[in-house]
Formats: structure tokens, sequence, C-alpha cells
């Protein structure tokens, strides 16, 4: 099967993904392998039957079916039987579009083999068919196979839409039984109730994305959520440190909704603030709330959300926001669990779990928070990598972003698609860019992307529809050349020199040097004006420094 271009097909048609029948497909057999019989017909087996019967609520509606097939040693057997199947489905569904995949495993009782084949396989089928359901077939296959089927259906594996059905047999719908019928076995599970979950604060770009750490690739990000697995049981406050946009209310939900520390009456919008909205009066009565007179407008009584986090998780975003009088009320609140509403002589008990997250530099966060309140909140320290530390992850978090970016900007899931070349070319452009705002920049590409494939009167191709989109990064650090780039790239992820370079000729040593002090130059600025500070408290040199090795000719004297 193509797996690289997206099919397109009429809004709303279902697309069949099911292993095939070796015993009944297309008819079914009796263990001597000759035809079944019902009034001197052959049988219709699992697929047929769901295609095809008149009574199947599917017949005629499915455009097209991913067909699964066992390779290794008995691979010829299984060819055979899918080539009768395909010749059946020619005279009955001659418009059905067939994508045949082959798994190279020869047990068909290993679980742990088959779902790894499905794990690889379901995305890839997901991104040819974006937005339409997928008609998960169970019935066809082995034991094993139809329970990792289930399995990945109530875990979170397969994206949605998608619906799990089974197929009756004829003996089966004699006895009133319906052609196919839904399989749903309601398993309550961490991915699910992760997936369920919202904070309270408004939703922010990187909220989007759903971390899942069975498609990680990195061992940055593995690493990350391996910590916070083990420290998610703890009732220990968590620090979650990383730059805009790598995802730190995403960790904090995630953190929750692994822990005990929360009531699913509150996943909807769970107790989290972004401090930084909000001045020390307004924030302390969103935290500790009031009492019905503590202050002109305060008509009633109101539950702040150190009350309503009771039995939860509190989520602060943008720590260093926090005003050091209400550092040292909450304070009392972590180390005691109980607080004073305003205008309360009374304390109150709570009992949560604390989040905090920042994208401050360890340096900027010591001077805004006092030492007290930074040491009782830091009990545990997770830092998030940015996307620049960790581009092989970049493929999966683009697929997650474009889809929530087309489901946000309420455009059909047909304009995310990309055939293959030109999906190569997007992700070698955004790995060539340092991405400053992380998740968030993907972000931008992808709405800049939608609108030129969306625009009804005056759609751009694929091709120039990337090159708009990327217009959204800022402007990268000046140019350097491919060698520089590779060369770059083998350095950072420790591998050897590639052979394509070796090739081209005498490596250009001296413009790979200049290459790369113009990148530190510019990136040396602009963390200066990131942070207020003179380059000479940054970086061991000084703006003249900067300044020559941003000349555009090297040749030119230097600045004296």
């Amino acid at each position: 099967m193509n797996l690289s271009t997206p099919v397109a097909a009429a809004q709303g048609a279902p697309v069949l993904i099911s292993w095939i029948a070796v015993n009944n497909d297309p008819f079914e057999r009796s263990r001597e392998r000759s035809f079944r019989l019902h009034g001197g017909e052959r049988i219709e087996g699992p697929t047929l039957a769901l295609l095809t019967n008149s009574d199947s609520e599917y017949q005629g509606r499915i455009t097209d079916a991913v067909l699964l097939r066992q390779g290794g040693d008995e691979a010829a057997f299984h060819t055979n039987i899918y080539e009768e199947l395909v010749a059946v489905l020619a005279e009955r569904c001659p418009t059905l579009r067939l994508h045949p995949i082959v798994w190279s495993g020869s047990d068909p009782t290993d679980h742990s083999a088959i779902f790894e084949f499905l794990r690889e396989c379901i995305p890839q089928v997901r991104r040819k068919f974006p937005g339409r359901e997928l008609v998960v077939h169970v019935s066809p296959g082995t034991p094993s196979m139809q329970t990792v089927w289930v399995l990945m259906a109530e875990t979170g594996f397969i994206e949605a839409p998608f619906r799990v059905v089974k197929s009756f047999k004829q003996e089966d719908r004699q006895n009133g039984k319906p052609v196919v019928t839904p399989v749903v076995v309601g398993i309550d599970t961490f991915y699910k109730r992760y997936m369920e979950t919202r904070p309270r604060t408004d939703a922010a770009q990187d909220e989007v994305i759903r971390w899942d750490p069975a498609r990680f690739r990195s061992k940055a990000l593995a690493d990350v959520f391996r910590e916070a697995q083990r420290v998610a049981p703890l009732k220990v406050p968590v620090l979650i440190l990383g730059e805009r946009g790598t995802g730190k209310t995403t960790l904090a939900t995630w953190i929750r909704a692994a822990s005990p520390y929360r009531k699913a009456s509150l996943d909807d919008a769970w107790p989290a603030v972004a401090c930084g909205q909000y001045t020390s009066e307004t924030m302390r009565t969103e935290l500790f709330g009031y009492r019905k007179g503590a202050f002109t407008g305060a008509d009633q009584n109101r539950d702040g959300l150190l009350h309503t986090a009771d039995g939860d998780t509190l989520f602060l975003d943008e720590l260093g926001d926090i005003a050091h009088d209400l550092q040292r009320l909450l304070i009392k609140a972590i180390e005691e669990g109980r607080f004073q509403r305003l205008g309360s002589p009374e304390f109150e008990k709570t009992d949560f779990r604390l989040i905090t997250a920042t994208n401050l530099p360890a340096s900027e966060l010591t001077q805004r928070i006092a030492p007290d309140f930074f040491d009782r909140v830091r009990a545990f320290e997770l830092r998030l990598p940015s996307l620049r530390e960790i581009p092989e992850e970049l493929d999966w978090m683009w697929d997650a972003v474009i889809v929530g970016a087309a489901r946000r900007a309420r455009v059909h899931r047909r304009y995310t698609s990309l055939p293959e070349k030109e999906r190569s070319r997007l992700m070698t452009a955004l790995r060539a860019h340092h991405l400053p705002g992380n998740i968030r920049d993907l972000f931008r590409v992808a709405w800049r992307f939608l609108a030129a494939r969306a625009d009804d009167r005056w759609p751009l191709p694929h091709n120039e529809a990337i090159s708009y989109a990327l217009e959204a990064l800022e402007a990268p650090a000046p140019h350097s050349d491919e060698s520089s780039r590779m060369i770059a790239q083998a350095f950072a992820q420790g591998r050897s020199l590639p052979e394509p370079l070796i090739k081209q000729g005498p490596v250009q040593t001296e413009v790979l040097v200049a290459d790369l002090r113009k990148y530190l130059a510019m990136e040396l600025r602009r963390v200066s004006k990131a942070h207020h500070l003179p380059v000479d408290q940054v970086a061991d040199v000084g703006e003249r420094t900067l300044r020559n090795w941003l000349r555009k000719d090297p040749s030119d004297p230097p600045e004296s």
C-alpha cells in the first residue's frame, strides 16, 4: 500500500480497515476447506457481509478498504486468499479502492508483534485518510489480532474518528443477530482520562497536542515523561521548566491524569491559573476566594481555587509573576494545608497537589521568587526540551498540530494532507529552523498552510502552500550553505560526516566557521535582548566581536 499519498473521497465516506479472514474470506469454509452453502449458494464471509450484504449499514457507503494480511512463512497462502477476495470484490464492489498491507510476522498469536505492527501502521492509515471515519472490523483474524484491535481502540492508540465493529456469521444472523454491530467495552484507562481532561485556564496553543509517550523517538522527551511517571503518584510539588510553547501545561495535565490527586468531576476545568493575567489583588481573590462584604462589589461568598483544588491538583502557570505577598500566603497553604478567604478570620482546610511552571531561566526566576517559596515549589523539577533539541519528534508533532489547527480553525481535515515529497520538504525546513516558539511556531505554520489550501477561490498547490506557510516563522539566522548545515547536524547528533558531503569535494572550513559565528552572533543578540542584558554578560565576547562575525564579506578588515 502506498501510504504517502492522501486519498480524496466524498466527505464522510468511511474507510474499512480489517485483517482478511483466511478461513472465511471471501466465503465461509468448513474445516476441510470446502465452501459452506445456504440455499445452494456460497455463504459470504465477514468482509463481503460487511461490504455487500443488503442488511449491512455499510453496504455501498465504504469507498476505501485497507486489508491487512500475514506474510512471513505462510505469505503465499495468505496472498492466494487475498487474491480470491479481490476477484469477488471487483464484481460486487467495482468502485471500491483496495489498499493492501502485508505484515511480515509469522506468528498470528504473538500479541506483542501484532501490536507493534499496528502501532506503526494505524498512524499512516490515518494520515492517508484525514478526517474520515475508520471502521475497524475486528471479526476477521486470530483471537490475538481481535484482542489487540479492541485494546488499541479502548486505550487511545486509534485516533478519532473511528468505530469498532464486529460481524456475525450467517447461522448467527438466522437467530436474530445483525450483520454488523458496534463493539463497546468501556474500559476506564489513564489515556482516556488524559484525553478528556482540560485545565481551567484558557486553552493555549500547546494544549492542543496530546502527548503519547508511545510515539516518542527522542531520549530527552522519553526521559522527561519517565520522570513524570515516577513523581505523579507522590504528593510533592513539581516545577516544570521550559521555553514558551514546549508543552508545560500539557505535561501538567498528564501528571494530574496519572495521579490520585484528581477529581473526575473537575476534568472539564481542573484548577489552574495563568498567574501573569492577574494583578496581586485579583490573583489573591482567584486563589483564596472571599467572603461577602470583603470589598466593594463582593455581594456574595466566592470559592477560590484553593478550595476547589481540595482533593485535586492546583496548577500555577507563569510562576515568576506571583507577587511576594501572595508567595508568603501560599507557603502556609502548601505547608499546612490551611488558608483564609479574603475578609474571613477563619482558616479553611485544603489538601491539594501543587504543580507550577515557568519559561524563565533560573537566574531570572530566583530574582523574582522568594527563596522560602522557591524551595517549597521545586521539590521535584522537570525540564521540557525545546524542539531544537528533539528534531526527531517533529514528524508526529506536525501530524498532531495540523489536525488540531484544522479543528480550531474549523477547516475540514482533508486540507491537512500532504504528499510525501512535500511533507519531507516541510520537515526539512522545520528541522533547520530554531523555532523559538516551539509548538506555537508549528501552529503558526499550520494555520497559514490551511489558509492557503482551504481558499475556495485561489487555493495554492502543495509546494506553494508550504512556502507560504513557512513565512510564518521568524527570519532565520544568516544563510549557511548546505554543507554547513549537514556538518552541524552530524556534530549535534554525534554522527560521522555524511557521505554526500564527502562526495561534494573538499570541505570549506572557513565558510563553515563563518556560518557558525554568524549563527552565534544572531542568537547571542537575541538572548541578550530577551533578557535585557549586555552581550558581555551572556557570553565571553562583546558587541564589537558580534559585529565582526556578522560582516557580509569575511575578507573585509575587522573592526578595531
